[in-house]
């Protein structure tokens, strides 16, 4: 049996911060993941806040800024009907507030950088069973091998195994969005400064509609909304995004000469952030294992990022004090409160708020200006 003290289950964006995070500390740990990388996953590919915050702790915002599969925009705008948008954009001396790029790259861009020293990875092999004991938590792979480790770190998504065995928490559909993507070459008129195009219609429900640039001329088309809602007004996501290319005004003529690449894809993002345990004996949550998405603007690479940045940091006191237990491990929470918690509370204010179409169109309409203004800072504290 394999020993150590530090496990990560997951190796995504949240995952690998927790890892790039621990061999900057010095901490020797092992990473599981079910994948061998390259590989493909679901997203709207957009990049934001946290995500640039989190890379430039780690030290590696200025390589993501060069790398060649990764594009940049200081504009960000959101369609609320008509002629009435808000405008999120970056003041005049800093570079980005949005960068786009196929997940398949960027995962693969920070599973590039796990250190030899620190980091032992075991990819292409999935964890089949978790069993508390004394010293700590066994994990057994798909092929056998079996990891003892003092604690543990559940990085493994929206379907969390960690989550399910150690916190008996159950996906709450009223607490999650579902969405579907597909990419596009061939799209016409996209903006030369690559602003970001987000819409938000209505189906008996808000629907959000992205439009987000990529290298090569390619775009991704994302369409979804609450999945309790989705389910409850038997809403066709498929028919109704390819409705909006086909024959909304505002879309339809840049998707005239357009061709798809590749089938419509799934996926969902959990916004249910203190609804469950984070962290417990032995055990730390982080990224969609701890339901960190933005429930509003539907982000959750930054927040997992910065999670496993806070995750690590907080596993590198229990080692430390060799410490592991559940009244040790409180501080996780509270240190995740203080970086995601007041904004997490307001995307979800505003997730609800726009049920109510025609207050949110006047609110929208009355503080358009003070939101644009009061943004700019906004985006300076959480991101670079």
């Amino acid at each position: 049996m394999i020993k150590t003290n530090v496990c990560i289950v997951g190796s995504g964006p949240a995952g690998a911060s927790t890892s790039l995070m621990l061999s900057k500390l010095k901490i020797a740990h092992f990473i599981i993941d079910k994948a061998v990388f390259p590989r493909d996953k679901t997203c709207g590919d957009g990049l934001i806040l946290h995500a640039y915050k989190s890379l430039k702790i780690l030290g590696l915002l200025e390589k993501f800024l060069k790398h060649p599969k990764f594009i940049h925009s200081k504009k960000i705008k959101l369609h609320i009907k008509d002629k009435l948008n808000i405008q999120f954009r970056e003041s005049e001396e800093r570079e980005m507030v949005i960068s786009y790029g196929k997940r398949i790259y960027f995962d693969e861009f920070l599973v590039k950088e796990f250190s030899e020293k620190y980091t032992t990875c075991e990819f292409g092999n999935a964890v089949k069973k978790l069993e508390e004991v004394s010293e700590g938590i066994i994990i057994t792979l798909k092929d056998g091998k079996q990891i003892l480790t003092k604690v543990i770190v559940g990085a493994d998504g929206i379907q969390s195994l960690v989550s399910k065995k150690l916190t008996n928490y159950k996906p709450d559909k009223s607490k999650m969005s579902t969405f579907i993507s597909a990419y596009f070459k061939n799209v016409a008129l996209m903006p030369l400064d690559n602003e970001a195009e987000i819409r938000l219609y209505y189906k008996k429900m808000p629907l959000f509609f992205y439009l987000f640039p990529l290298p090569n001329n390619e775009v991704n088309v994302t369409l979804g909304g609450n999945t309790k809602s989705l389910l409850k007004n038997d809403i066709n996501l498929k028919k109704e995004v390819l409705s909006i290319l086909e024959s909304n005004a505002d879309v339809a003529f840049k998707f005239k000469k357009a061709e798809q690449i590749g089938s419509w894809r799934g996926w969902g993002i959990p916004y249910h952030y203190k609804q469950q345990k984070v962290c417990g004996n032995r055990f730390l949550l982080v990224g969609d294992a701890a339901g960190l998405a933005n429930a509003f603007y539907k982000e959750g690479v930054g927040t997992g990022m910065m999670s496993g940045i806070i995750c690590a940091q907080k596993i590198a006191n229990c080692i430390r004090e060799d410490n592991f237990s559940s009244e040790f491990m409180l501080s996780y929470k509270k240190d995740l409160d203080k970086e995601f918690s007041k904004m997490l509370i307001v995307s979800e204010f505003a997730l609800k708020m726009t049920a109510f179409k025609g207050m949110f169109r006047g609110f929208v309409k009355f503080s358009k200006k003070i939101i644009e203004k009061k943004a700019v800072k906004m985006i300076k504290s959480r991101s670079y």
